[in-house]
């Protein structure tokens, strides 16, 4: 039976619909003007004639321009346990401070790495392509050759680029990781997206198990993780380490060795309890500000060394005390800026008379008194604070929290009755029928 003219009409459009390749695909005027402007960026940072682009015709010119552009992508490795929320925090990083971030930047050029990474991938495939074209104009073969290895040995696509979005997304994965659980990672790739027929620049993010050994330290068996960095567009995690001669630089003979640094689980823990004001990420942050970042040693009360635990030069809230043993450091505690074997500590303590245990009565072994305290009702425990250098962290914390805590009336009245040296009134909860401190006078 002959085949109806409907679907002879039909089948020849399905059938001519398989044969006609994909059109190359033709973009706004200021898709091309932009895409013009990051490759002359470019080409000035490489330092490569960009004259040759004006000898070249419009229809010259736009097969260099027409190339399809994607902004950078953020996925999740194969195989790679991160949470959904974890990946959408780094690619929201990622989108919004690539525009933020500049590879270059003076009088002259201003790219940013999301221009570099979008653009200007495509503008390095577009010259390229443009060698391959039937109707290329051979005098400018020279110039367009020229360009490309100008371009390749300024590494402005690859170590550079690399280079700042490492710089943008190593922190906020750190402050992500968790040391005695799972470390986070990413690596950067090269890959091409058939759908948008572009060269695409992809972050997959990784992640990793700490390494956990056991050492013995006062005759008890100890567990402990190496304090590692999430494979930051490498091989695998890579561990924190310091020189030995960084912590004994008096040493008669310089030993150059480095350690490993080992951290405790408790030692989070205790983290945790002293600065718990801080949000998780900004104490996970601490940790490798201070253990690998910019890891300082300073010398206690009673020439102990010491290792700064901080989030910069002024902004410091205690310490960690530490053991070596062979080629490996351990983390053994976390030690408030209140603490008495700390330097704010210890004048604190000669300022106050106070003693270790006092300290942990008043519940001064954790900074969050410095908020839950009306500190203005005791001029002299805020004298003591201030000139101990304690009370800068009240302000730097009131500037990262804009909700502090609200002020406790029965702790400021403990506090106050304490230094004041009168004692406290018995309470019906208090199942002794009361107490009384001990009066001070200073």
């Amino acid at each position: 039976m002959p085949k109806s003219k409907n679907n002879r009409k039909r089948n020849n459009k399905v059938y001519r619909a398989l044969q006609v390749r994909k059109p190359i695909p033709k973009f706004s005027q200021t898709y091309l003007r932009q895409m013009e402007t990051v490759g002359r960026k470019m080409l000035r940072l490489a330092g490569a004639d960009e004259s040759f682009l004006d000898r070249l015709s419009k229809t010259q010119l736009q097969a260099i321009l027409n190339i399809p552009s994607d902004k950078p992508r953020v996925v999740i490795a194969k195989g790679a346990q991160v949470p959904r929320t974890y990946l959408r925090h780094i690619r929201s990083i990622v989108l919004s401070q690539s525009e933020e971030t500049y590879v270059a930047q003076n009088a002259d050029v201003a790219l940013s790495l999301n221009d570099l990474a979008s653009y200007g991938i495509a503008f390095h495939n577009g010259l390229h392509a443009y060698l391959t074209r039937t109707n290329i104009v051979h005098k400018e073969i020279d110039a367009v050759n020229a360009a490309i290895e100008a371009l390749d040995k300024s590494e402005l696509i690859t170590t550079q680029l690399l280079a700042q979005l490492r710089r943008i997304i190593i922190i906020p994965l750190m402050s992500l990781s968790q040391v005695q659980f799972r470390l986070y990672g990413y690596r950067a790739t090269y890959e091409f997206c058939p759908s948008s027929t572009s060269i695409v620049l992809v972050v997959s993010l990784t992640s990793d198990t700490p390494q956990r050994i056991s050492f013995k330290h006062l005759g008890k068996r100890r567990e402990a993780y190496r304090f590692d960095v999430g494979a930051m567009d490498s091989e695998g995690p890579i561990p924190a380490t310091i020189k030995y001669s960084k912590i004994f630089p008096s040493c008669d003979e310089k030993d150059d060795r480095l350690l490993e640094i080992y951290i405790q689980q408790h030692t989070a823990i205790q983290m945790k309890e002293c600065i718990r004001l801080l949000r998780p990420r900004d104490r996970t942050h601490i940790l490798y500000m201070s253990l690998h970042i910019a890891l300082r040693i300073v010398e206690g009360p009673d020439g102990q060394p010491l290792i700064l635990a901080h989030l910069g030069e002024n902004d410091v809230y205690g310490y960690f005390s530490f053991v070596i043993q062979e080629d490996k450091l351990f983390i053994l505690s976390f030690l408030p800026v209140t603490n008495a074997q700390t330097p704010e500590g210890s004048r604190l303590k000669q300022i106050l008379h106070l003693s270790a245990k006092d300290i942990t009565y008043l519940k001064m072994d954790s900074l969050y008194f410095l908020f839950d305290v009306d500190l203005d009702q005791i001029p002299l425990l805020k004298d003591a604070l201030v000139q101990s250098g304690i009370y800068r962290i009240r302000n730097q914390l009131e500037m990262t929290r804009p909700i502090p805590p609200e002020v406790v009336a029965r702790r400021t009245l403990f506090m106050k009755k304490f230094f004041e040296g009168t004692p406290l009134p018995a309470t019906d909860s208090d199942k002794t029928g009361g107490y009384e401190l001990s009066i001070r006078n200073f």
